[in-house]
């Protein structure tokens, strides 16, 4: 049993498809095509399908379908449970759908969680989740725009792993973000803070496409592990995080 990640799926099914019998002419409402990445929906599942077992998990931080509302959203989800392994989802920037967890959580199929502010159990590990924000020192960062909507997120985290500390104080701890915790503009954060705090081992997060990723920071950074997950940064793969033997991969 191994933990996977793989984020920024970018879906857009507009009715219930299975994994082989997709017309995009008809079944899409919105192709990733203009960004590159023709039929990225297969690339996907023949990826997974190759390396995710169905005893496996796969982590999904945020932007996995482009849907405004849930019920258009169950489609992406419903497509992404015919894939092997349990998944754990938690929101991004574009998860229009997602105003309410309980909402999410009473649509989603067997075997798909959704977090958001709080955390769940995978395999021994605690996997918190929350969606971030841009930080300050980020180019794209205004005072007035972003500095509530980020301390929040900030905030978020932190009842997050509260939480997670206080029920389970001696297991290993993932963070799921969709937003980058640092950046080579940004290279400090309240996520990195608390994270510290609570001595999570590995943090996956995505957002950052083409030219973007090259600000990605990635590697060991204040003894947490930093992993960029979005399907183009990872040739739409789930990368492994956890290996057989239940450590974290430092690949």
């Amino acid at each position: 049993m191994a933990i996977y990640a793989l984020s920024d799926l970018h879906l857009s099914f507009n009715r219930p498809v299975t994994l082989y019998d997709i017309n995009p002419d008809q079944d899409i409402e919105k192709p990733m095509d203009v960004f590159g990445w023709t039929r990225h929906y297969e690339r996907i599942r023949d990826h997974w399908n190759r390396v995710v077992d169905r005893e496996d998990t796969v982590l999904i931080p945020g932007d996995i379908s482009w849907a405004m509302k849930l019920e258009v959203a169950r489609y992406d989800f419903e497509w992404i449970n015919q894939l092997p392994g349990k998944k754990v989802m938690s929101p991004g920037n574009h998860c229009y759908y997602a105003n309410s967890k309980k909402k999410v959580r009473s649509v989603l199929p067997e075997g798909m969680e959704w977090i958001d502010a709080d955390y769940t159990l995978v395999e021994g590990k605690i996997v918190a989740g929350t969606r971030g924000w841009t930080l300050p020192g980020d180019r794209f960062f205004t005072e007035e725009e972003d500095r509530k909507i980020y301390e929040r997120q900030v905030g978020r985290l932190r009842l997050a792993l509260e939480s997670a500390a206080k029920e389970h104080p001696a297991k290993e701890k993932i963070v799921m973000l969709h937003f980058p915790p640092l950046t080579v503009s940004a290279t400090e954060s309240g996520f990195m803070e608390i994270m510290k705090e609570f001595g999570v081992s590995l943090c996956v997060y995505g957002h950052m496409h083409g030219k973007a990723q090259e600000e990605a920071i990635q590697g060991r950074v204040d003894g947490i592990e930093l992993k960029l997950v979005a399907c183009d940064a990872i040739g739409f793969c789930p990368v492994k995080l956890c290996d057989s033997g239940n450590h974290l991969s430092r690949r």
